[in-house]
Formats: structure tokens, C-alpha cells, sequence
């Protein structure tokens, strides 16, 4: 795992910026799973197994130029292990997200959101590891991104679970092509109302 800084200002102050409200950006901080690196001062996305250790580490620049900012896994990272909101049992169903800032918008839009993985990428390891340590959950939502990647994996993946017996639908943001895309125009929007 990178070196954690003194503070996660730059961190907090990135994804304020993108629209992440203040409570969720502290609940992730809180728990362990999000923080500010202290060499680059980037986001670290943690993904922890079912025990708790730590196994995966996402990386996400809080520069960007030109809307595009350094992205990347820690060396050694397990992409079967994804960051997550630790599962409720109460609860049978899982949210499943391409990104970890995708996840905190829409977790910033529904404050109630429980049980969500976001694979960090599109390849599924970490639904097929959070499935097995949650036998619980039956109903897996997709709510990947809206672009052609996102869309054909989502296809993909509605087939694979749903054969493999679970109850299997898709969330789309209303606007954009992104759950964090949406939270921004949403914002902006009620911004210009206001």
C-alpha cells in the first residue's frame, strides 16, 4: 500500500470538486478504504477482503489536465478483490459499479445505498468475490457506465448471473455517461434553479 499522507486534504478537496458529497467522502476515510497517498498525493481506493485486509489499491490523480488525471492499480493488487460498502445481510441485493468515484456519486444521490462493489475496471472478479462472501445477495443491479465498453460488459454480465440463477437489472443515470457525470449535471442544474 502507498504511504499514507499527514491528511487527506487534496484527496477530500478532489472529490468535493467532483461533486462527492462531504459525509460520504469521510464515511470511505473513516472505514479505511479511501486516502490520500503521501508521495503523489493521490486518491487510494482500498479493497479489502472478507477479513478485512487490504488486497486491492486503486490509484486516481487529484490533478487533472484536460479532464483526464492519472489513473492505475497499486503492483500487487488482487482485481478480484473490489472496492466496496461492506455488505448489510439484511439486505439481498448488490449494486455494481465500473468505478470507486462512480459508486460515492451515487452514493452522494441516494443516501441510503447499501451493498455496492465497484470492479474497478470491467472485468468481474471482484462481483464474483463480494457474491462469494455474501451468499445472501440475490439480486445484482448493474449500474456500469454508459458508454459502448460499459454497456457490452453490462450485456455480458446480465447473461453470465442470470444463468447462474440471480435476479439481474440495470440502473442508467438519467443524463451523462456516468453515475459521476450525472451528479455533476444534476448539481449544476439545481445550482441554476436555486
Amino acid at each position: 500500500m502507498p504511504p499514507r499522507n499527514a491528511d487527506d486534504r487534496r484527496v477530500f478537496a478532489y472529490l468535493r470538486k467532483r461533486g462527492i458529497a462531504a459525509q460520504v467522502i469521510r464515511q470511505f476515510m473513516n472505514s479505511g478504504s479511501l486516502y490520500e497517498d503521501a508521495v503523489h498525493h493521490n486518491c487510494v481506493f482500498v479493497g479489502r477482503d472478507h477479513t478485512g485486509q487490504a488486497r486491492y489499491a486503486g490509484l486516481r490523480g487529484t490533478y487533472d489536465r484536460d479532464g483526464k488525471g492519472f489513473r492505475g492499480d497499486v503492483s500487487g493488487s488482487d482485481k478480484n478483490i473490489g472496492f466496496a460498502i461492506p455488505c448489510d445481510p439484511v439486505s439481498d441485493q448488490v449494486r455494481v459499479f465500473e468505478a470507486p468515484i462512480d459508486l460515492m456519486s451515487y452514493c452522494t444521490l441516494h443516501r441510503s445505498c447499501c451493498n455496492a462493489v465497484a470492479l474497478c475496471g470491467l472485468y468481474d472478479g471482484a462481483l464474483r468475490t463480494y457474491l462469494r462472501n455474501n451468499p445472501q445477495i440475490k439480486r445484482i443491479v448493474l449500474c456500469l457506465d454508459m458508454d459502448t465498453p460499459g454497456q457490452e460488459t453490462a450485456e455480458q454480465l446480465r447473461k453470465k448471473y442470470a444463468e447462474m440463477g440471480y435476479e439481474i437489472s440495470q440502473e442508467k443515470p438519467h443524463i451523462g455517461k456516468d453515475w459521476n457525470e450525472y451528479l455533476q449535471k444534476e448539481k449544476h442544474w439545481k445550482g441554476a434553479m436555486n
